[in-house]
């Protein structure tokens, strides 16, 4: 009981902060990094490197290992939103057929990515000096440092990983927008376009209920209005 109440309080908080969408209702493609944990993890961060780190509260190999940890929970949630948001505007703007929700092959590249930035930073002291240049040009200063001891904090990215397939499997933010604009092209298929959501553990009977529903919303039948019933019960379900 307990473990459900603490997942339905985390799940109100992220509704709020994040918002959500349904039939014609649109919401921005940043449920991944407005979720709780890599928020917490944004500012535990900031506090670390600008507080913690001078306060000799904690040793310095702590909160040296600390900034590695946090950083890897929030960081490539961070570049898979960013992602999406470009291709949100490219997609507003210049009317484009691109598909700006979260999905394991993002989420898989924006993890890699990170893992990749970040094992080279901290095996190399010139990658490490590239990249505090590069907060430098970005009005960061930040001391980068190499340290191959600090990849001991990679395991974030798994759990950075599983944050986001807990995104997909609520059905992402922007996916039923991206179905409306693929099916008014013609693309009347919807099933195929959520098969991730199930993949990532996600209810098959909702997500099938969801498919059906929006079929009858989109296609603007008689029953439409009984058809967006049926995609918002699907929703809640998923995002329960």
């Amino acid at each position: 009981m307990r473990g459900e109440y603490t997942h339905g309080h985390v799940a109100r908080i992220h509704r709020w902060l994040a918002g959500s969408d349904g039939p014609g209702v649109r919401a921005l493609p940043a449920g991944e990094f407005l979720h709780p944990a890599p928020l917490v993890a944004l500012v535990l961060l900031g506090l670390n490197d600008h507080w913690l780190k001078g306060a000799d509260l904690l040793p310095g190999l702590v909160t040296g290992k600390l900034s590695d940890f946090a950083g890897l929970l929030f960081f490539p949630l961070l570049v898979t939103t960013t992602g999406n948001l470009c291709l949100l505007l490219l997609a507003r703007v210049g009317g484009l057929a691109v598909d700006f929700s979260l999905s394991r092959g993002k989420l898989a590249l924006g993890c890699g990515a990170t893992a990749a930035l970040f094992a080279s930073i901290k095996l190399s002291p010139a990658a490490a000096e590239w990249a505090a240049a590069c907060f430098s040009q970005l009005g960061f200063h930040a001391q980068i440092v190499a340290d191959p001891t600090d990849l001991v904090a990679l395991p974030s990215l798994l759990a950075a990983y599983l944050l986001g397939t807990r995104e997909i499997a609520r059905v992402p933010l922007g996916r039923l927008e991206v179905l409306e604009r693929a099916y008014r092209r013609g693309r009347r298929e919807i099933s195929p376009h959520l098969a991730d959501v199930v993949a990532c553990g996600g209810d098959s009977a909702a997500t099938a209920k969801l498919a059906t529903g929006l079929a009858g919303v989109f296609s603007g039948d008689d029953d439409a209005q009984v058809a967006g019933h049926m995609a918002r019960d699907a929703l809640t379900t998923l995002r329960s």
